[in-house]
């Protein structure tokens, strides 16, 4: 274990690894069935698949870090959450080089709730998908993910939320940056499939462009098949604002430390959540070097 890795451990609970198999940590798998606060620490090299199950009644509090990811690799992550279920899921997904294909699919059964929010830095070409299923009723997930392209390269991303059941609940927030010639296709689907009444649908991008050569796609898109639902999308796609620098250019700070400023509060969201100091203090380094 290099020292960097240990210092990020520290003495919290945590599970280490490669390629999906647990080589050292406090648990034995990633099946939760009592309530846990944890770290997991991603070394992988080829293509994975990940599976982590909350099983009834737990209350789980992960943090995630892909730690050393090689290029050219494909990870499937799959997480089911079972009945009356709690999960939050915090995720910081980078990459060493090379492109990077992530597949994520999460479910969702009677009374679960995620709280999912995650930051994906890759330094090449990204393709990433997500699907959210909300199969049972009074399921419910709040996702946030803030996407960071300074690779020159193009990321695309398919966030989709399929709510296969009524009376159930969903909030997606995506924040992009994009700079250094960088391109970002954040497309968004939202369902409601018929018979999902009472159903609750809402979706919001916001993209910040930092440079003139970098490009932000947006493209939300609501599939409703039931008249009896909420559902909801939007976007904006813009560079920082001018008055917003001059404001904080006013109060002594140069226009770059206040760009940065700007930026740093994209990512606030999540690095907020954050319990564990050390988890913090790595990311908002590697996010300080990226940006």
């Amino acid at each position: 274990m290099t020292k960097e890795l240990e210092s990020i451990i520290g003495n919290s609970e945590y599970i280490i690894l490669k390629n999906g198999e647990i080589l050292e940590g406090s648990l034995e798998s990633l099946d939760f069935s009592k309530s846990v606060e944890l770290k997991l620490i991603h070394i992988i090299d080829k293509n994975v698949d990940l599976n982590i199950n909350i099983k009834e009644g737990s209350n789980v509090h992960l943090e995630e870090v892909f730690y050393d990811v090689k290029e050219d690799v494909t990870i499937n992550l799959n997480i089911n959450c079972l009945k009356d279920s709690y999960l939050k899921y915090l995720s910081f997904k980078t990459n060493n080089s090379g492109k990077i294909c992530v597949n994520v699919n999460i479910s969702l059964y009677e009374n679960a709730y995620i709280e999912n929010k995650n930051i994906t830095s890759f330094l090449g070409e990204a393709e990433y998908k997500q699907n959210i299923c909300l199969e049972e009723k009074n399921s419910r997930i709040e996702s946030m993910d803030v996407v960071i392209n300074n690779s020159g390269k193009v990321q695309k991303f398919n966030l989709d939320t399929y709510h296969n059941i009524g009376d159930s609940f969903s909030t997606m927030k995506n924040f992009c940056i994009s700079k250094n010639e960088s391109v970002i296709y954040m497309n968004t689907n939202g369902k409601i499939t018929k018979g999902s009444a009472k159903s609750d649908l809402s979706q919001k991008t916001k993209g910040l462009i930092l440079d003139e050569t970098s490009q932000i796609s947006a493209n939300p898109l609501l599939l409703i098949d039931e008249y009896d639902c909420l559902a909801s999308h939007g976007a904006s796609i813009g560079a920082i604002d001018e008055e917003e620098l001059y404001y904080l250019m006013s109060r002594g700070l140069t226009r770059s430390d206040s760009e940065r400023l700007i930026v740093e509060g994209f990512v606030y969201p999540f690095t907020s959540e954050l319990k564990d100091e050390k988890i913090r203090t790595y990311v908002l380094s590697l996010i300080k070097k990226i940006l």
